[in-house]
C-alpha cells in the first residue's frame, strides 16, 4: 500500500479541505450579522448607516458519538491549525431552502450582468406567472462565489419563467450573465473558519462523546 499523501490539507484551495459529514448534526443553530453604525445627534436624534457587511454563524450540536465517530472531527480540527486556515462545510439544505424548492434541481441562470453593491439579480428558468417563485430567508449562492446571500423578500415570477431576486447585502463580487444560482436540492458549501482556536468535547461512562462546534462565514473572492 502506498503512503498517504495529505495534498488537500495542504492546498490553498480551501474548497478541498471539506469539513467531515460522516456523522449529521442534531440541531444547527444560526446567527446572520449585519452591523449598523449608529450615531445620535444634539437634537437628540438617531442616525444609522449599514456599513455593508454581512457574516452568517452557525453551531452544529451532534448526537452522542462513539470514539471511531468522533476522531475524524479532532483530527480536522487540528489539521486546520485552529482557526488558521478556511474550510468547505457543507450546509444541509433543508436549513437553506424551504418545501416548494428543496427538491427543485434546474439550473437557473443570471440573465445579464450585474456589478458590485447589486442587491438584485433576475434568474430564468423559475416556473411561469408564480405568485411566489423564491421566499425570504431562503439562502443562495452564485456559481464561483463564496459568498452566501438571504433571500429579502419574496419574489414571483414572470410569464416567461424569470425571477427578480432581492437579497441582503449587496454583491460582494461582480456578477457576469449565464452565471448560475445554486440547485436548491444540493447543499450550499460556505466557505468558514471556526469560531474558536479551541475544540471541546466530553466523553461519558459508556464512552460516548457528546460534542458542538461553531463556524464564521470567512467568504473571499
Amino acid at each position: 500500500m502506498a503512503l498517504t499523501t495529505y495534498t488537500n490539507l495542504d492546498s490553498s484551495d480551501a474548497s478541498l479541505r471539506v469539513f467531515p459529514t460522516t456523522v449529521k448534526p442534531t440541531k444547527i443553530s444560526v446567527s446572520i450579522e449585519q452591523p449598523t453604525l449608529t450615531s445620535t445627534t444634539n437634537a437628540l436624534t438617531t442616525q444609522r448607516r449599514s456599513l455593508g457587511a454581512h457574516r452568517i454563524q452557525l453551531e452544529y450540536t451532534y448526537p452522542p458519538m462513539d470514539a471511531d465517530e468522533m476522531q475524524p472531527f479532532i483530527g480536522f480540527f487540528n489539521a486546520m491549525q485552529g482557526q488558521a486556515k478556511a474550510f468547505k462545510l457543507n450546509v444541509p439544505k433543508e436549513l437553506i431552502n424551504d418545501s416548494t424548492h428543496i427538491t427543485d434541481s434546474t439550473v437557473k441562470d443570471v440573465t445579464t450582468s450585474y456589478g458590485v453593491g447589486s442587491r438584485e439579480v433576475i434568474v430564468n428558468n423559475f416556473g411561469n406567472n408564480l405568485t411566489t417563485a423564491i421566499k425570504a430567508g431562503n439562502f443562495i449562492q452564485f456559481d464561483n462565489h463564496d459568498k452566501i446571500y438571504v433571500i429579502a423578500a419574496d419574489g414571483g415570477s414572470h410569464t416567461d419563467g424569470t425571477c427578480r431576486i432581492r437579497f441582503e447585502p449587496g454583491l460582494l463580487t461582480a456578477i457576469t450573465s449565464g452565471e448560475s444560482l445554486n440547485r436548491f436540492s444540493d447543499d450550499i458549501p460556505l466557505h468558514a473558519i471556526f469560531a474558536s482556536s479551541t475544540i471541546e468535547f466530553d466523553v461519558n461512562s459508556a464512552l460516548l462523546y457528546g460534542f458542538k462546534i461553531n463556524f464564521i462565514e470567512q467568504w473571499t473572492d
